[in-house]
């Protein structure tokens, strides 16, 4: 019997135990009557389960429920304090890290910058460094034990080997099995995926579209790919990272892209695309004030380029509603295939980039299918730019508590 209302679809079958845990992470606190309700069980099996987990150290009772008129519930959650996650995400922003307990709340987000000339290894150990300075906050200012870790990558992944196939634009990162590398280090479970999966994880169990069953979330930056959420199960594939909607041909003449084709989408829509676009045209000697926005480095950046666009200047303008053009044509044809309830947005080219959304809906309206796209709801994700490290975590407790066997009788 699969309860979840959201999730990722377990590999195997999964204990009573594991069914319990994993609804308890979610909802809890809940009490007992209301989790049987939930799973649709009876309250003696649930009462059951919970006694074993509560013995193993996994579930606390913790307060009660709000009185209807009798004696007040019990309300049951996970044991926050039975150990902690490191969540690592590395993108072409840098390498990012958090920690949490095992209920999944986060603390001491750090980001490192990140430069591919530091290489292969130079990047394996900041990584690992990351993580160290991390498992120290852990010990000494929660006083919670490393138990796992999770990461999410921009790039190829293959979830099931562990493998990081390779990162954009990085010519050195090349097949890296980082899990195994993490786990022999630390020696606790890792768990990998890319960073599109990630975050559609957590926003279909922790963000404001939980309740959705079906919908798009839509990643948009240097890489841009879309997650998928089919009934309530996030959408993985068979095989590598799927979702990779960045890599759909949009112009058969256009720029070369790193994965080898001609006219990606990123090659003409991401903002690694956009401030290539600016620079170009600046060589060009076309007029523009995207240069007075520009960082302490004196470079142009993707936030100088959608600064300018606010404050009127029509090259800026002009290169973001083209951005949204592009992308509003992809996601019209994916709106055509899976019909979704919801598209969200997230990624660095949304935290400033509401004429980007404007001109991403406007054509989605006019491309799509009028019945399939008049009702999507369409809002910017949860997370901001803590999008990747809630990813990170959600993919780490997902696997945690998803395989969960306790030490008490399995009642499954």
């Amino acid at each position: 019997m699969n309860v979840r209302k959201n999730g990722l679809m377990m590999r195997g079958g999964a204990s009573r135990q594991a069914d319990v845990l994993y609804q308890l992470w979610k909802e809890g606190p809940i009490s007992r009557g209301a989790l049987a309700d939930l799973m649709g069980l009876n309250l003696p099996t649930v009462s059951a389960v919970v006694q074993d987990l509560i013995r193993a150290g996994e579930v606390i009772e913790e307060g009660f429920a709000t009185s209807t008129g009798g004696r007040k519930a019990q309300l049951l959650d996970v044991n926050p304090k039975r150990g902690g996650v490191v969540a690592i995400e590395f993108s072409s922003r840098g390498i990012l890290s958090a920690s949490s307990d095992m209920k999944g709340r986060l603390h001491n987000h750090v980001i490192r910058p990140f430069n591919p000339a530091l290489g292969r290894e130079g990047t394996i150990q900041a990584i690992i460094d990351a993580i160290e300075d991390q498992r120290v906050f852990l010990k000494e200012d929660e006083g919670l034990e490393l138990a796992r870790i999770g990461v999410v990558l921009s790039g190829l992944i293959d979830e099931q080997s562990g493998i990081s196939l390779s990162f954009p634009r990085f010519e050195d990162w090349n097949k890296v099995p980082i899990v195994e590398i993490l786990q022999n280090h630390f020696g606790v479970p890792v768990n990998l995926s890319s960073h599109v999966t990630g975050t559609t994880l957590a926003e279909s169990i922790f963000g404001r579209f939980k309740e959705k069953r079906n919908f798009l979330y839509v990643h948009l930056g240097p890489g841009l790919a879309v997650g998928m959420v089919f009934d309530g199960i996030v959408y993985q594939g068979v095989k590598v990272t799927v979702g990779e909607f960045g890599h759909l041909t949009v112009d058969d003449n256009g720029p070369i892209c790193y994965c080898g084709n001609y006219g990606c989408l990123e090659t003409v829509a991401s903002d690694w695309a956009l401030v290539q676009q600016a620079e170009s045209a600046i060589n060009d000697g076309v007029q523009t004030h995207i240069p007075e926005h520009v960082d302490d480095t004196g470079k142009i950046t993707p936030a100088a380029i959608f600064q300018a666009a606010e404050m009127g200047d029509r090259l800026a303008g002009n290169m973001i509603d083209k951005a949204g053009h592009y992308i509003g044509t992809v996601l019209a044809g994916v709106v055509n295939l899976v019909a979704p309830e919801a598209l969200v947005y997230g990624g660095s080219m949304v935290e400033d980039g509401e004429r980007l959304i404007r001109a991403i809906q406007h054509t989605i309206k006019r491309r799509a299918l009028e019945a399939l796209e008049r009702d999507i709801q369409a809002d910017l994700g949860s997370f901001g730019l803590q999008a990747g490290v809630c990813g990170a975590v959600a993919i780490a407790l997902h696997s945690h508590y998803s395989s969960f066997i306790g030490k008490g009788e399995d009642l499954g």
